[in-house]
């Protein structure tokens, strides 16, 4: 009866020991990764519905220089297979299912052809894309700051009947905000 005891227990004991060292080991490389800055967010767009694309040209978060008021550069591709009427664009960082379509930033009038794309590039203030936090104020970060949020596209087909509600097409977007 002791020998199995004592043979349990010499397990435990190798197992503890090579655990504690592996835990140390994974904290140690975490810690460098971070320091030498390899955890930053790469510049990502990537929509959960098939259909859109943002991340041929890589999106860009830029920090106004007076206000600290974070906006998005982007350039969103029609993969859909025919065309679509854009209605409104929204960056934010509320959880995906917090998201309402008439939060968005109108942009009604603009029509994309089936392999067709834009660029929201924001030259004039009044036409950026303000990223917005859960309270829908803008979210203000200074530049090298990690954003990590949503990009928001509501449409609708142009072919789709009269009186069909708008879809949303739903992106994760993360990046290293820039200094305008």
């Amino acid at each position: 009866m002791f020998g199995k005891n004592r043979k349990g227990q010499a397990a435990m004991e190798y197992l503890m020991t090579y655990g504690w060292a592996m835990l140390v080991i994974v904290i140690v490389l975490a810690f460098l990764m971070y320091y030498l800055g390899s955890l930053k967010p790469p510049e990502t767009c990537s929509f959960f519905e098939p259909g859109f694309s943002c991340d041929v040209k890589k999106p860009v978060m830029v920090s106004e220089s007076d206000t600290n008021n974070v906006y998005v550069i982007f350039r969103l591709d029609n993969q859909q297979g025919q065309a679509v009427d854009i209605h409104g664009v929204l960056c934010t960082t509320k959880p995906r299912g917090d998201i309402r379509r008439d939060e968005a930033y109108d942009v009604t009038g603009l029509r994309m052809v089936s392999g067709s794309s834009h660029e929201f590039n924001a030259t004039k203030r009044e036409d950026r894309i303000y990223c917005l936090d859960d309270d829908g104020e803008r979210v203000i970060l200074g530049p090298n700051a990690d954003f990590r949020g949503s990009l928001v596209i509501v449409y609708n087909y142009v072919n789709e009947v009269t009186g069909a509600p708008k879809r949303m097409a739903t992106a994760t977007l993360t990046g290293t905000v820039l200094e305008e």
